[in-house]
């Protein structure tokens, strides 16, 4: 199989804090939309959203399907199998895995991740919240071969369910390249995911105050307005600490 590379939005509608939150409403659309429409018009990487067959997820599948973004479904909790079976089925050779409640992710990261890995290769990149990214900007590149290997040599429901840890805590078996923010986005203190009615309320006023720009504003566009005017961010600071590693 030749190098090929897709975005994976991870989505759910059953979250145990925020039911629903993809769906949110952000500034006149869902928020799932939001990112996908961003990611869709900021890159050049095709976006495939991957959410389970539970019928709890129909909603999801109705609003890719009203807006033209590609869907895959699979099973609810095994992760593992559902992002294997989309890459097979999309001949899909590296996975950019992206959550779902990460409206703000930033584009230029998944770009760089791909730009890094046709040059060095890998098993395993990551872009990190702990290495200085504003939480819920990051991204993590895999091989589609890398997770044939996890699914051969565990059946833990943790690593199913959570594929990233696996990576963590078998560092030896994979090559392995963590990406550092650069200056200009090192703000791990920034917390921009979504799992409480307090991160909606960010997003939504980040982005009301950014539109004048366009849909398409830049991570850095978000960090200079956080930068500029920090009061927007005390609505959610009791509920995070962030990073600073």
């Amino acid at each position: 199989m030749n190098n090929s590379y897709a975005i994976f939005v991870q989505a759910r509608m059953s979250s145990t804090r925020l039911p629903g939150k993809v769906l949110t409403d952000i500034v006149g659309y869902p928020m799932l939309f939001r990112q996908l429409d961003r990611l869709s018009n900021m890159t050049d990487i095709p976006v495939i959203v991957v959410t389970s067959d539970h019928a709890s997820d129909d909603p999801i599948e109705n609003m890719c399907a009203s807006n033209g973004f590609t869907i895959f479904r699979g099973e609810l909790n095994n992760v593992l199998s559902r992002f294997i079976n989309a890459a097979v089925a999309h001949n899909i050779s590296h996975i950019i895995r992206v959550g779902g409640d990460d409206p703000l992710i930033d584009p230029e990261a998944c770009i760089y991740l791909q730009d890094l890995h046709k040059e060095f290769g890998g098993d395993f990149l990551y872009a990190s919240n702990r290495d200085g990214w504003p939480y819920g900007c990051a991204c993590e590149l895999m091989s589609l071969d890398s997770l044939l290997d996890i699914r051969k040599r565990t059946s833990d429901e943790l690593y199913l369910e959570h594929i990233t840890p696996w990576f963590y805590s078998h560092r030896h078996d994979y090559e392995i390249k963590k990406i550092a923010a650069p200056a200009n986005k090192h703000r791990p203190e920034y917390y921009f995911s979504v799992d409480y009615p307090e991160d909606v309320e960010l997003i939504k006023t980040i982005f009301t105050r950014l539109i004048k720009k366009g849909d398409y504003f830049l991570l850095n566009d978000v960090i200079n307005l956080c930068d500029q005017d920090p009061e927007i961010l005390l609505v959610n600071k009791h509920l995070h600490s962030g990073f600073d590693e």
